[in-house]
């Protein structure tokens, strides 16, 4: 069993919804696509587009509760 966690990733948005601030990611190191995450709120109104490759960050309690960081 491996005890170690991936707390960071790259991905690609796979949907994006404005009104709660969230997106989808899809991981193409795991082939699989995220539950929403959070967007950081960086302060300057940051939203990334279908398609934009984007940094993650992930809570070691699993990949569908973490945020987004910012594009690449």
């Amino acid at each position: 069993m491996n005890s170690t966690k991936e707390i960071a990733a790259i991905g690609r948005v796979s949907a994006v919804y404005p009104d709660r601030m969230t997106a989808k990611v899809f991981r193409e190191d795991k082939e699989i696509v995220t539950a929403e995450l959070a967007i950081l709120d960086r302060g300057d109104n940051y939203l990334p587009s279908v398609g934009d490759p984007v940094w993650c960050l992930f809570l070691p309690v699993g990949s569908s509760a973490g945020c987004i960081l910012g594009g690449m």
